[in-house]
């Protein structure tokens, strides 16, 4: 009864993992047999190893991430479709192991032997905008735009104290515990008078 009860279970639960699947899946549009949309982007298949390339499962495992690489590899391991970008030679972009040039290096090191691959030409690449350096919190005047400067703000009402900086010596008595003096007290011994 409860084996039952659990395999009605996973198939529900599996039957729901499909559905939501399917919902997020990219649409695809094969113009020809090498020409496709993927989202209303152009690309080409330019490699079919072993047939490699499925439709079904690359609807499901496309990502608007990979629209950056000049070239998507999908290769096939235990069942499941894997995606990778590559970028064309010569590019700016990415590391020179994302270089599409380094296909064959990337099948030998981190994919199954012979296992079934293809290669997408993206024909329109959006390129990745440039990275936006963050500012740290704490400086106002750097998110404002004013300059800053050593001068002292206003107080409100409490003072402002500026540490000065330790000699060679106060540094040597500030590294043990209590600023130099020592965390406890030594006791005479009292002798026994006799």
């Amino acid at each position: 009864m409860k084996n039952t009860e659990k395999r009605e279970r996973r198939a529900a639960q599996i039957a729901k993992k499909n559905e939501r699947i399917k919902e997020q899946a990219s649409e695809l549009i094969m113009q020809s047999d090498t020409r496709m949309l993927i989202d209303g982007r152009p690309y080409e298949l330019v490699k079919n190893y072993r047939d490699g390339f499925q439709t079904e499962k690359l609807q499901e495992r496309f990502s608007h991430v990979l629209t950056k690489y000049d070239y998507i590899v999908g290769d096939w391991g235990y069942d499941q479709l894997r995606l990778r970008g590559f970028y064309r030679h010569g590019s700016k972009w990415g590391t020179p192991m994302q270089s599409i040039d380094l296909l064959d290096d990337y099948l030998t090191e981190y994919c199954n032997f012979g296992c079934a691959y293809f290669v997408l030409h993206n024909l329109d690449v959006q390129v990745p905008r440039a990275p936006r350096h963050r500012h740290r919190r704490g400086n106002p005047s750097r998110r404002s735009g004013i300059p800053h400067s050593n001068k002292q703000q206003p107080s409100k009402g409490y003072a402002i104290h500026r540490r000065e900086k330790a000699t060679s010596s106060s540094r040597r008595n500030n590294s043990r515990p209590g600023n130099g003096r020592r965390h406890f007290t030594i006791q005479q011994k009292k002798h026994k008078q006799g």
